[in-house]
């Protein structure tokens, strides 16, 4: 049902009948009549106390009410905060400040807050998806305002703004807000702040959330830009509970720590009902992902090949490096490393990037030249470049003429067109044995799924798939695209 009503006048009697007063008085009637259906409807959506006569009329849909299990979140102890600690409801929000459904939920979320003050508190946690290249360093200025008592304003100013989310327009946000724009750039560029965004999403993947904005409500999952009265009857739901504890005679400061001391700490791979952005891909499906002629890091018979979606000046790519490199030692024989190029257009320096360790490819040196870039990934230039090329041991001579080879360049732009096609659109993501991972996660998200297609694969070898068969073999059933 639409946010109105439609309303068909009956059929009126002649106009040479009706006087031009009695016209009058019949438009009159129609404007009011239009009026007090609106301030109903409205006067129903904000009053708790007769959802039920809302709900009864169509002004509002029930809410999907969470009886399952409860999950708790690894909290940092110092995550943005709205309301009381004492609070009856905790909601832990994952938000990315790219996501048009996440700056669609502020509003009616904090009108449904306002109607329970003091009983409800909400927690700020990131959730930048790879299709979005600017949410992870948003997220990063967000925590750096934080620094200066001043999050919630940047992040409001920063949802207004979804669209200019650049560095000039982060700093443009902060001296807008009187922040120290020394200290805010620097905090927003330090390690704590990288460190902050991704342990909130590692928070967030342990608990089955894929996509944004998704909520943990006492613990419950609930996803989605739902309107202020649906908030209201989860917060109603949700209060119910907890209050039921005070009653037993838990202090309300220890209510939350009471409601997590069963609940689940993580989420089986998948399970999670939050939704993923348009055209991302399902991490339960297998896709095909061609590796042919690039870069790799172990055998070619590999039970398991994993697929590297990069950017050299990508912070979080620089940061899942260590993990990339324990996977290597750990799964010396059973897993393949394959780099592809997606230097993402606002790195300025990222492409060249990828040019140079393609380059550095064609001479044996890819990995070499990989870690080269990655050690300062603000240094792009073609001097710094060079330097490197000269360090490595390589014919600079001929490397400067791959650097500006056309064959190069369109592998470049290849594999930047896979990583659209697949729905990575941001970076890093990856692929094991065609199945998606996103962001700068930790060796163990990456192992449980490793672990998993390792045994898939070895049934095939048991069953007469040779080892070097396997993934050829996964491909040839995985889907193009998602959605196919």
């Amino acid at each position: 049902m639409s946010d109105h009503a439609t309303l068909t006048p009956s059929t009126p009697p002649p106009a040479n009948k009706r006087s031009a007063a009695s016209i009058g008085l019949a438009v009159l009637g129609f404007a009011a009549t239009l009026g007090l259906g609106f301030f109903a409807g409205q006067w129903l959506r904000d009053r708790p106390f007769v959802q039920s006569i809302a709900e009864k009329l169509g002004f509002a849909e029930p809410a999907k009410l969470s009886e399952g299990d409860r999950y708790k979140v690894e909290l940092r102890g110092d995550e943005a905060q709205l309301g009381p600690d004492d609070a009856l409801v905790t909601i832990i929000e994952f938000s990315d400040f790219q996501c048009p459904y996440c700056s669609r939920v502020v509003e009616p979320l904090k009108d449904a807050m306002d109607s329970y003050e003091g009983d409800v508190r909400l927690i700020f946690k990131h959730f930048p998806l790879t299709g979005h290249p600017q949410a992870g360093p948003a997220g990063q200025a967000t925590w750096a305002a934080q620094q200066q008592g001043k999050f919630w304003e940047m992040h409001d100013l920063l949802f207004a703004n979804q669209k200019a989310l650049g560095d000039a327009d982060l700093e443009k946000y902060a001296t807008q807000l009187g922040l120290d724009i020394a200290k805010f750039n620097a905090d927003r560029n330090s390690d704590a702040a990288g460190k902050a965004v991704e342990g909130d999403l590692r928070a967030g993947s342990k608990v089955g959330v894929s996509g944004t904005p998704s909520f943990m409500v006492n613990g419950h999952s609930y996803s989605g830009a739902m309107p202020a009265a649906q908030w209201r009857q989860i917060f109603e739901h949700e209060r119910k509970a907890a209050q039921a504890l005070v009653d037993a005679g838990t202090p309300r400061a220890q209510v939350y720590e009471a409601l997590m001391k069963d609940a689940k700490t993580e989420r089986a791979r998948g399970s999670g009902k939050a939704t993923r952005g348009p055209g991302e891909p399902d991490p339960d499906k297998t896709y095909k992902v061609p590796v042919a002629a690039r870069p790799q890091h172990g055998p070619d018979d590999a039970l398991v090949t994993l697929v590297v979606i990069s950017d050299f000046q990508c912070p979080f790519c620089k940061r899942v490096n260590p993990t990339l490199d324990k996977i290597k030692e750990t799964y010396a024989q059973d897993v393949r490393v394959v780099f592809l190029q997606h230097p993402i257009p606002s790195h300025t320096g990222a492409r060249d990037g990828a040019r140079a360790s393609l380059a550095a490819f064609r001479q044996g040196k890819f990995w070499e030249m990989h870690d080269k870039l990655f050690s300062d990934p603000a240094k792009m230039d073609k001097a710094t470049i060079m330097g490197y090329a000269q360090e490595l041991g390589l014919d600079t001579a001929t490397f400067e003429l791959d650097m500006a080879a056309a064959d190069l360049e369109q592998m470049i732009r290849d594999d930047e067109n896979l990583a659209m096609k697949l729905g990575a659109r941001g970076t890093p993501a990856f692929f094991v044995n065609g199945r998606y991972i996103s962001g700068a996660m930790p060796f163990e998200t990456f192992a449980a799924l490793i672990d998993e297609e390792k045994a898939k694969a070895q049934k095939m070898v048991d069953a007469g798939t040779p080892r070097g068969e396997v993934y050829a073999k996964i491909l040839a059933s995985a889907a193009e695209k998602p959605g196919a």
